[in-house]
């Protein structure tokens, strides 16, 4: 449990609720895993035989669309489980394949004795129960938002999440290609880069040396214009 201790202060409180009364079986069989940025951890398809706490590091969901097509469509981050849905909804699969975008640490938990602590244990229980609802709740009002956006609005949502995560710099300057762009907001690359000219015009975000650049000024502006165009 002392890699817990990686884990933001809210996470890290979190998972000791949680953790207070879990079996000895899962004390004893957890264990910790690095994982280095770019490999897959979870393949969509195979059994479902291990559960995922992020310690450190982000991950991101990716689907395998028609013609081999692959769209990257979630991103998580220290304190998410992985492979619990699954586990505790009876499916015997992955449905999704998960990669590391960073270097990351993860503990990981045998989903049989996860499930048979989940059983024993109601608090434990009904705090996952919860956080699963939310999440899904959420992710369905947010699916029903997204679908109906144009690609310079997804562009911004984007923009702003990953300017979020990296509270640390003042300037953010996407490393990601246009090709990965386009799998995130699910528009080609040529409407990808007519986008990115537009949003460039209007001062929403800068392009150096081919590559996307956010100021602390530009987000504040994606901020108001999603604040009084888009919710």
């Amino acid at each position: 449990m002392e890699k817990m201790k990686l884990l933001p202060k809210k996470e890290q409180d979190y998972m000791k609720q949680l953790f207070k009364n879990c079996t000895k079986e899962i004390r004893e069989n957890m264990f910790y895993i690095e994982v280095k940025k770019g490999q897959n951890f979870i393949a969509a398809g195979e059994e479902c035989r291990n559960i995922f706490i992020i310690l450190s590091g982000r991950t991101r969901g990716i689907d395998m669309q028609i013609q081999g097509k692959v769209y990257m469509f979630k991103e998580f981050g220290p304190g998410r489980i992985l492979g619990e849905f699954e586990c505790l909804s009876g499916i015997p699969k992955y449905s999704i394949t998960v990669q590391a975008v960073t270097d990351c640490t993860l503990c990981v938990i045998p989903a049989g004795l996860y499930l048979r602590w989940m059983r024993k244990d109601g608090d434990a229980l009904f705090m996952r129960t919860q956080k699963l609802l939310l999440e899904l709740t959420w992710q369905t009002m947010e699916d029903r938002k997204y679908i109906l956006l144009n690609c310079s609005d997804r562009l911004i949502l984007y923009l702003i999440e990953q300017y979020e995560r990296r509270q640390r710099q003042e300037i953010l300057v996407m490393e990601k290609s246009r090709e990965e762009l386009a799998d995130v907001t699910g528009f080609c690359v040529k409407t990808i880069n007519r986008n990115i000219k537009t949003l460039q015009d209007k001062g929403f975000l800068s392009v150096v040396a081919g590559k996307i650049a956010v100021s602390k000024s530009q987000y504040e502006m994606m901020q108001q214009y999603t604040e009084e165009t888009l919710f």
